[in-house]
């Protein structure tokens, strides 16, 4: 962001002069902040895109640590300050500068902060979750068909068939991708007894899952009854993106549950937080899950109740939700009694993006620029065909003097799209051929495969992101050891052993994927450091790590629940995963960093939220994922949208809050091509845009168009 910002200074002449009667009219928004802090009011800070909303925060920040920073010092109290990414949060440290006053964190950082020293307490609520799994196995064991052959069983069969498979436990997963026949065949002696329990294969696995899932739960619950120890407290680690509960081990959607219950539950544990953090401010609230803000309004309303100083600052944006998890307009439904405080100026953009950002949104908050030297930037909206992309973008590659100083940002509706230009299209077309990302699943390809959020990313790619992270961070001679162990690997460790596990690491190598895990699990099984085994336990979490392991994971993850006539396709995609190239998994594992070394950037629609640019061209089409009416829908709707109701109602606020999401990230030149037909909606679409082109007849500077091909 403050690259960005430099870039833009040196780009862009205007946005410098701010008048004394803007610069007291910001001051106001600012003094509204301050004055409902002193009366201990909670707030929601609504400010659009682009309007200085993080400098509102720091300004508030520092603020309470000016007037309150002794007083807070005395009692022993801190303000919390909650971002959405790790990104915002390094930001918000940077601008705030040196302080000890304010924890700055992500919100499942702050969370776990403020319960884990709670052990007994979150043992118990971890001890009532497993009880309410193993519950609803049971039920499902006792109801659902697929496991109709094993309720067929009596008792004593049941538990005979059981004990049969917790034996065969390791011969089963070493077995879990191959064909129903083979499968049958290694088990059909040990399960003579049970003749029908083999005849779908499908429901076999099944119903053994269940019982591994069972008996694992089970354990962990009496081991946790009978106080044992390695179970008197419950673990979270953010760079894990799936629960093991019966490891005692959580992930980031459980512990919110946890946060919530726990905090909902002990009226103590509210007055100590209330008690420690006096201030709480919360960054881009309208993504914020519900469970956080429900954990905010039991804090405020139980501090009214005993009478304590409580104040929560929400800073955001409704029109700018974009994730289905975030709580959006809805959060007064779930925290009420907070005083709304609008911000209408905006410091990014001309005039003439402002203008357009405006009508998109339609609502109350109508911006405009602080800066009295906003005017000088270009929108434009093109019609066209999807044959017209590659050269619309050349064209203004051309015009605007792309360079890798000055670049140009393409928003693009497709994720195929954008992994074709930035390198990884195999990585993604070989993901979309999974179970896990096909069909009614496809739209979580965009947020679990591309997102720049790594607690966002899927459980797989999460697992390739940290592979491909290790290899990089080990071929990058910069990097700090802190950054490629675990600190639990290396607090104990002198310089010469620390130098010889990362020589060891790095002796790991393969071109492809598949190359670079058989080199891992091969050193991993002979008799070699502890603390290399380790760093690998950490990274796969998958005991005693081999490639043939690794591939099953990968098969039970991508293609749950498989059918056996798909085992033979499903473990084709599954090596083609195996076969690509690491240095495509390099460019993808850069682009889910932001680190973009070519001109011309591609970003999906989604992918652009926090950013801003000089240079941006969106294409845009009727379809969006699985939709085949999206942004037409809007179109077709914008003059009357005040009478939607219901499902069509959320519709064009989704689709509108990811236009006006999309477009406020320009700062200077905008322009949009819409590759489908729009007769039917032209006319609303120059009630926000002004005026239609038709992309091919108006691109008549004849002179610049043959350069392109020169």
């Amino acid at each position: 962001m403050v690259n960005q910002k430099i870039r833009r200074g040196e780009a862009i002449m205007s946005l410098s002069k701010i008048s004394p009667s803007n610069r007291e009219k910001e001051n106001q928004s600012l003094n509204a902040i301050y004055n409902s802090i002193d009366k201990n009011e909670s707030i929601i800070f609504n400010s659009g895109a682009g309007a200085g909303k993080t400098y509102a925060l720091i300004e508030s920040l520092r603020y309470v640590i000016n007037k309150y920073g002794k007083n807070l010092k005395e009692h022993n109290q801190k303000i919390i300050c909650i971002t959405y990414t790790n990104v915002a949060t390094e930001e918000v440290k940077e601008r705030l500068g040196n302080t000890d006053l304010v924890l700055v964190s992500t919100i499942h950082e702050r969370i776990w902060g403020l319960i884990k020293d709670y052990k007994k307490e979150l043992v118990q609520i971890h001890k009532e979750k497993l009880k309410d799994e193993i519950d609803n196995l049971e039920e499902e064991l006792e109801k659902e068909k697929k496991y109709e052959k094993y309720r067929e069983l009596d008792s004593e069969q049941k538990e005979n068939f059981k004990k049969i498979m917790i034996e065969s436990q390791e011969l089963f997963f070493q077995n879990y991708s191959v064909r129903a026949t083979e499968l049958r065949n290694i088990f059909q002696k040990r399960l003579n007894e049970f003749p029908d329990i083999l005849k779908s294969v499908d429901n076999f696995k099944k119903i053994v899952s269940a019982i591994y899932k069972i008996k694992n739960y089970t354990k962990c619950y009496e081991n946790i009854r009978l106080n044992k120890q390695g179970y008197k407290s419950v673990e979270y680690n953010s760079t894990y993106n799936r629960d093991q509960l019966y490891k005692m081990r959580i992930s980031h959607d459980t512990l919110l549950e946890y946060g919530l219950k726990i905090i909902e539950k002990y009226d103590l544990l509210k007055q100590i937080i209330i008690d420690k953090y006096p201030f709480i401010f919360i960054d881009e609230y309208q993504d914020t899950n519900e469970k956080v803000v429900l954990i905010m309004s039991y804090l405020q309303n139980y501090a009214r109740k005993i009478g304590h100083k409580n104040f929560i600052g929400y800073f955001g944006d409704t029109a700018q939700n974009i994730y289905n998890d975030g709580i959006g307009r809805r959060i007064t439904e779930i925290h009420s009694d907070l005083k709304t405080i609008d911000k209408e100026f905006n410091r990014r953009s001309t005039k003439e993006v402002i203008d357009i950002i405006n009508r998109i949104r339609n609502d109350g908050i109508n911006q405009v620029s602080i800066y009295d030297d906003c005017e000088g930037g270009s929108v434009k909206f093109y019609t066209g065909n999807p044959n017209d992309v590659k050269v619309f973008i050349d064209k203004y590659e051309h015009q605007w003097g792309i360079t890798p100083n000055n670049k140009l940002h393409c928003f693009v509706l497709t994720n195929k799209t954008v992994a074709e230009f930035s390198g990884f299209e195999n990585i993604y077309n070989i993901f979309k051929e999974t179970n896990k990302y096909s069909g009614i699943n496809y739209n979580q390809l965009n947020t679990e495969l591309l997102s720049n959020d790594l607690l966002k990313l899927g459980e797989i790619p999460n697992l390739l992101f940290k592979v491909v992270e290790l290899k990089n961070n080990l071929e990058n001679g910069q990097t700090p050891v802190i950054d490629i162990l675990h600190k639990s690997i290396y607090k104990d460790m002198n310089i010469l052993d620390l130098r010889k596990l990362i020589e060891l690491l790095k002796k790991n190598n393969g071109k492809t994927l598949g190359e670079y895990i058989k080199s891992i699990s091969t050193m991993y099984s002979k008799d070699v450091e502890e603390k290399y085994k380790k760093v690998i336990d950490i990274i796969f979490d998958i005991k005693d790590i081999s490639f043939e392991k690794f591939k099953n994971y990968l098969l039970e993850k991508l293609f749950p629940n498989i059918l056996d006539d798909d085992i033979e396709k499903a473990n084709e995609t599954i090596q083609k995963i195996l076969e690509i190239n690491m240095c495509e998994y390099n460019l993808w594992y850069k682009y889910i960093l932001n680190k973009h070394e070519d001109k011309i950037i591609y970003h999906t629609y989604h992918g652009t939220k926090g950013l801003e640019f000089d240079n941006v061209i969106i294409i845009m089409e009727n379809a969006f994922g699985r939709s085949e009416a999206y942004f037409n829908f809007f179109f077709e709707n914008y003059s009357h949208s005040h009478t939607l109701e219901g499902k069509n109602k959320h519709k064009f606020e989704q689709i509108q809050n990811l236009l006006y999401v999309s477009c406020s990230r320009a700062i200077k030149n905008l322009r949009v091509l819409y590759i489908d037909d729009v007769t039917n909606f032209k006319n609303n679409i120059e009630k926000i845009f002004g005026r239609t082109d038709k992309f091919i007849e108006n691109y008549s500077e004849n002179t610049l168009y043959e350069s392109l091909f020169v």
